[in-house]
């Protein structure tokens, strides 16, 4: 992947584009410009692999366009759209990706890398805190969503029976 840094007339659009996701929900201007200040970006084709299963991870991605899927065991469990982050949990836990993140159509992806986060961590405690609690509630609000259709998929199978 080829990571773009961000030139000015980018960085105002992605700052409109940023302040309407959940990844940075409760963010001052300043704090954005923050965050903004340590992105890259990429072009990714239909097609391409972001990242494989068994992968360390290096990076955090915001989908400024396009789709991605994540499959496990070649079955697609998850698809993330616009203003959607991934690979959050694989960066904070510090675990291999489970699974294989594939572009569903061309995708423009926001980069916060691995590097980055730890020199927000080091300078800038109120923005890591805040962008660490937005990823807890992300997470948090997944794991909710896939027992929900867990609970409606076990449903479904004894309706079966």
């Amino acid at each position: 992947m080829n990571l773009r840094p961000l030139d000015e007339k980018k960085r105002n659009h992605i700052k409109e584009i940023l302040s309407n996701i959940a990844l940075l929900g409760g963010f001052s201007p300043e704090m954005t410009d923050a965050i903004i200040s340590n992105l890259n970006e990429v072009s990714v084709k239909k097609g391409d692999y972001i990242f494989h299963a068994g992968d360390s991870p290096k990076n955090i991605y915001i989908i400024l366009e396009g789709r991605v899927e994540c499959y496990f065991d070649n079955k697609k469990v998850h698809e993330f759209s616009q203003g959607l982050s991934l690979a959050e949990a694989a960066v904070i836990g510090i675990q291999k990706f489970k699974s294989d993140a594939i572009a569903a159509e061309d995708c423009e992806l926001l980069v916060l890398s691995k590097m980055k986060l730890l020199e927000l961590f080091e300078n800038d405690k109120e923005v890591f805190s805040l962008l660490i609690l937005n990823i807890a509630r992300e997470l948090a609000r997944r794991i909710a969503a896939m027992g929900d259709a867990l609970r409606n998929y076990k449903n479904l199978e004894e309706k079966k029976e």
